[in-house]
């Protein structure tokens, strides 16, 4: 016995329950979601409430799958705004820049200068060239990329 615990498992990500892959929370919710439709549209659409209810569900269900870690109608909303902040800062007599005129979306984020973005913290911070470093597949014991300072470097200085 070495006195420490072994880490024995093997899963880094947890499977989410579902059907064809979406999860069963967000079936739920989206299911939620079109029976709410089907309740709200039953007074003024009698006829067609079923049918608004599953095309909700739908919808809902689009709206809500991950892309890239963010659910879709966040996509939109930061298009819609990144476009009505655009207009805004470049064509403000536009329809599209009033309403982000109207909206008070900070345009003067915009502005971005460049000797302020990619200017170094410090006056003296040291500076490495590219060809100081050598990057090479070498199998070793871990059978994996080493990236190794130049050897050659340290014998000259």
């Amino acid at each position: 016995m070495h006195g420490f615990a072994e880490f024995k498992s093997h899963v880094l990500m947890r499977d989410e329950k579902g059907m064809f892959g979406i999860p069963f929370k967000r079936l739920l919710a989206c299911g939620l979601g079109g029976g709410m439709v089907t309740t709200v549209s039953k007074i003024p659409f009698p006829e067609w409430s079923v049918l608004l209810g599953i095309l909700g569900f739908f919808v809902l269900l689009i709206l809500t799958a991950p892309r890239g870690g963010i659910p879709r109608w966040k996509h939109l909303v930061y298009d819609w705004q990144w476009q009505l902040l655009v207009a805004a800062a470049t064509a403000p007599s536009s329809a599209l820049g009033k309403v982000g005129r109207e909206l008070h979306l900070p345009v003067e984020w915009l502005d971005i200068d460049g000797d302020v973005v990619f200017n170094p913290a410090e006056e003296n911070a040291p500076r490495t060239a590219l060809t100081d470093w050598v990057s090479f597949a070498r199998l070793d014991e871990a059978e994996g990329l080493v990236i190794q300072a130049n050897p050659g470097l340290d014998e000259e200085s």
